[in-house]
């Protein structure tokens, strides 16, 4: 067990990086008084460190983030008996009150001015669904839970959850919430916007650490006004929060930081602007490169322009839970095969993870026999990862579609070779088994397939 000093830690994992982890496990990391004494300390100590850009929050374990107040401590409020310390002195609350900052903790602070993440690691529960409240961006392992769950003894919320949760998931869910005590997993919590993030289990602090990384990364003083404007404008009529905003983008003006940024980046001296840069939108900057470079090709069976079936492959992909690499693949699996773009233009522009995963969807035109071009293409891809084999059956499907599309619209079936595609296309399906593809994605291929057999039949 955790002596008292260490029962809330502070670390500096990175630069301008601060993690405070909550270290009672045993307690499902319930705040005491000396909790709370510390937890106002060390927030305290990074509001107010220069060098510190962002805080991480944490639990220990792997069982809660923090269940809240200690009960404990808030039954020995009224117990002068009692051999535990109290939460705070309740014998006469008028003559020492609780703290207006907050009960458990400094939860009532809206001044902090930095970036803070919470990584639920578990249950948040009652207060300590309140700080991860605190928090401006929550990320959250998959097995975490979040409830007012002292909705069941009779215990109110008095750490900012009946104001921050309706600002953050709307009064109707909101409402729910507090007056029913219902319990939500991550996935739920995520949905209805309570959570930004979920990962594995395991894997939150880990995240929130990386991004609190990033974030000290970026120039701090327009991001932390600009986090002011939007906290302090928040539910003010619309001309009091543009005011806010303006008062505060104006005190930047004279700021040194403020003039240099701007000019790196018309002198294209900034890290965003430079040669090799990566794209701020990964999909996006993909099908811009690749409608430059299929521009003037014509759509497939002579219809429309032929950047609209990597389109719609890109389409599919996002569809089946394709991430942005998986996407931006699919707006560029032809530019090497199909024009004149090479294999260093698009490591250039993406990289070289890139450039081998479109290496990997294109056939090789050093293989002269088209039967055995596509042989090796099928050999390949089913040796690649299920993000290459996620674009193919994209790729495959996007033709059959294409296809099917062609024949509703009267389109002769032998002036469209219908017959041999349809074989390649369950060929290349064959050659992915025992593979381990996307398999909502097998079956929708599998039902077009079924009904072009049909047609043609």
């Amino acid at each position: 067990m955790a002596s008292a000093a260490e029962t809330v830690l502070y670390e500096e994992p990175s630069p301008g990086v601060r993690l405070i982890t909550i270290n009672r496990p045993e307690a499902r990391n319930a705040i005491g008084p000396v909790e709370s004494r510390l937890l106002f300390d060390l927030v305290g100590r990074f509001r107010d460190d220069d060098e510190a850009n962002a805080l991480v929050i944490t639990g220990a374990g792997t069982e809660a983030f923090c269940a809240g107040a200690d009960l404990k401590s808030v039954v020995a409020m009224f117990d002068p008996d009692s051999e535990i310390e109290p939460l705070y002195d309740g014998s006469d609350l008028d003559a020492h009150p609780i703290p207006v900052e907050g009960n458990i903790g400094p939860t009532r602070w809206t001044g902090i001015g930095k970036p803070v993440i919470a990584a639920v690691n578990g249950a948040a529960y009652a207060g300590g669904l309140e700080w991860a409240c605190l928090a401006h961006i929550r990320i959250a392992d998959q097995h975490s839970s979040f409830g007012v769950t002292c909705r069941r003894w009779n215990v109110g919320l008095g750490d900012g959850g009946t104001q921050r949760l309706p600002r953050m998931i709307g009064m109707a869910r909101a409402l729910e919430l507090i007056i029913t005590g219902r319990v939500v997993g991550a996935a739920e919590a995520e949905r209805i916007g309570l959570v930004n993030e979920v990962t594995e289990s395991g894997r939150c602090l880990q995240r929130a650490l990386a991004l609190a990384a990033q974030i000290s990364a970026l120039p701090q003083p327009a991001l932390r006004t600009d986090l002011e404007a939007a906290l302090r404008g928040f539910g003010r009529p619309l001309e009091e929060g543009l005011a806010i905003e303006a008062a505060l983008f104006n005190s930047l003006l004279d700021q040194p930081e403020i003039r240099a940024g701007s000019k790196a980046f018309v002198d294209r001296d900034h890290p965003d602007r430079v040669a090799g840069a990566a794209p701020l939108h990964l999909p996006g900057a993909a099908y811009s490169f690749a409608e430059r470079a299929h521009r003037g090709q014509p759509g497939r069976y002579d219809v429309g322009e032929f950047i609209d079936h990597p389109t719609r492959v890109a389409r599919i992909v996002a569809e089946h839970g394709g991430d942005e690499t998986a996407e931006a693949a699919a707006y560029l699996h032809d530019t090497v095969e199909k024009t004149a773009t090479t294999p260093a233009e698009i490591e250039a522009a993406f990289g070289p993870a890139m450039r081998e995963l479109v290496l990997a969807l294109g056939q090789d035109p050093a293989i002269g026999d088209r039967g055995e071009r596509r042989a090796d293409h099928r050999r390949r891809v089913a040796g690649a990862d299920r993000t290459a084999q996620l674009v193919y059956l994209a790729d495959r499907l996007a033709g059959i579609e294409a296809m099917l599309e062609r024949l509703a619209a009267g389109d002769d079936p032998a002036e469209l070779e219908a017959e041999r595609r349809l074989g390649l296309w369950r060929g290349d399906l064959d050659a992915l088994s025992g593979t381990n593809p996307p398999l909502s994605l097998v079956a929708e291929i599998g039902d077009r397939l079924d009904r072009l057999e049909q047609l043609i039949a």
